[in-house]
């Protein structure tokens, strides 16, 4: 009777989609020691710009891949964002102070050029090890073999980071979870050609009954421009450079910006029924798909990067088994749903305020809707600030995350004396730098992403409970 056997896998990782996504995750696995193979099935970068925000998390992110230079290079910080009603007053908004930082220990959110990115993030990539295969494109999908116009590749595991219409996802017969929000809406991005144009400094909602419109200032000169589509509009009218130029009318004229791209999208609320198949795991617009309106697309798709890289590399390392392969989709599936349900709420927000209806003002830009965290997984305890990034305050020029190093660590103040494993690196820190989470007695367990796994005054609780997620600390 004939058997059949897998292949010997040619790398650790290959990643199938070259976007920001799926190079993040191509990078940090690695930086962790794992061989890695990155596919796109086209050649070049997109040279426009499609995402276009990002928040302090993914950019101490960013700085953790050592991208923090480049990234500066290609951004701008966002001074605030509000949500205006018909007659132009703010409904709810924030405004931010130059030079303010967040709790990761850079500004809040800023705004960024993705071409010029994903080329750093290219360049990043071969600097360490990853091999870009580009132009290559995915026709099937058996096991751990991916079938591809150029040949085969057989990981010891598979990433789907191939953007909302995933071939992976597809071939994996995952379905999508909608969330209830729908809408057609055209976007346009323009160059500034007239630096004295007075155009908001804020990211605006326009929540006008006429039409609603979304304007983000993008970095250096670029600044987009979405514009919802009335009942009886059609794409192709509305995509035309002439209707373009009659709906930036009241902004700018043709020679004052210039208009550089101009595509219609439906906006989406999706989430993937699950994130993993077996060795075959999806992320970003793969996994789940948002409204563009919290700017949180791509920070989500970031997450997960991040949030498997460092667990792939713990089990290639004999550091975790594969119980904690498990916790990537009970970790990031819900965490994304929370925030595609927030984008959702804040589209149907922009509708309330236009349009008379009632829903709540939490879900607009500093409405103070709490942020999802992770409630189950490679996580332990009812500390309010486990499954939150651990805070990091800048002192002296230099964020706290170079003392916490590149693995698990174990922040306690100097004084404490607990018996560590040698799995974890010991980090003594000034309570006054953290308050409410790092005290006397009190251990707090930093995963490799940053992310608060225990605070507990019970150590080796705290690791047994972390065993049974699959980590092994020695």
């Amino acid at each position: 009777m004939p058997t059949t056997s897998t292949p010997d896998p040619d790398v650790d990782l290959v990643v199938v989609g070259c976007g920001p996504v799926g190079l993040m995750a191509a990078i940090r696995a690695a930086q962790q020691g794992l061989s890695v193979v990155a596919i796109d099935r086209l050649t070049e970068v997109y040279p426009l710009p499609r995402a276009i925000g990002m928040d302090d998390e993914i950019q101490r992110l960013f700085a953790t891949a050592g991208m923090l230079d480049g990234l500066r290079s290609c951004s701008t910080p966002m001074p605030g964002a509000e949500f205006q009603d018909r007659d132009g007053r703010r409904v709810v908004g924030y405004d931010l102070t130059p030079g303010l930082v967040g709790p990761n220990g850079h500004p809040p959110v800023v705004a960024f050029d993705q071409p010029s990115l994903e080329r750093l993030m290219q360049t990043q990539a071969l600097a360490v090890g990853v091999v870009l295969r580009l132009g290559v494109e995915v026709v099937g999908l058996t096991g751990t073999t991916v079938q591809t116009n150029k040949g085969d590749i057989t990981g010891r595991w598979i990433l789907g980071a191939d953007g909302a219409s995933s071939v992976v996802r597809k071939l994996l017969d995952i379905a999508l979870e909608d969330q209830g929000f729908d809408e057609s809406w055209v976007v346009t991005d323009t160059t500034l050609l007239d630096p004295q144009l007075p155009l908001p400094r804020n990211c605006i909602q326009h929540c006008d009954p006429a039409r609603v419109i979304t304007f983000v200032p993008g970095h250096g000169t670029r600044r987009r421009w979405e514009f919802q589509l009335l009942p009886g509009e059609t794409d192709d009218e509305m995509s035309t450079r002439e209707r373009i130029t009659e709906l930036l009318a009241p902004w700018g004229t043709a020679a004052e910006l210039q208009i550089d791209r101009v595509a219609v999208y439906r906006f989406h609320a999706t989430v993937a029924e699950r994130f993993r198949v077996g060795d075959v795991f999806i992320a970003g617009d793969a996994a789940h798909q948002m409204p563009p309106f919290n700017g949180q697309g791509m920070c989500a798709g970031m997450r997960d990067a991040d949030n498997l890289a460092w667990k792939l590399a713990a089990v290639a390392a004999g550091q975790a088994d594969t119980r904690l392969l498990d916790t990537y989709d009970v970790e990031r599936r819900p965490h994304a749903r929370g925030q595609v349900e927030h984008a959702a709420d804040a589209g149907r927000l922009i509708n309330a305020i236009a349009h008379g209806g009632e829903a709540a003002l939490e879900s607009g830009y500093g409405g103070g809707r709490s942020f999802p965290h992770l409630e189950a997984g490679c996580v332990t305890g009812d500390h309010p600030r486990v499954g939150y990034p651990f805070p990091q305050p800048v002192v002296d020029g230099t964020g706290f995350d170079h003392t916490l190093g590149d693995g698990w660590a174990s922040v306690t103040t100097a004084e404490s004396r607990t018996d560590l494993p040698a799995g974890l690196r010991r980090v003594d820190a000034d309570p006054a730098q953290f308050p409410g989470l790092v005290e006397s007695g009190v251990t707090v367990l930093v995963r490799p992403d940053r992310y608060v796994a225990a605070v507990t005054n019970h150590t080796t609780d705290a690791l047994h409970a972390l065993g049974a997620a699959g980590m092994h600390f020695g």
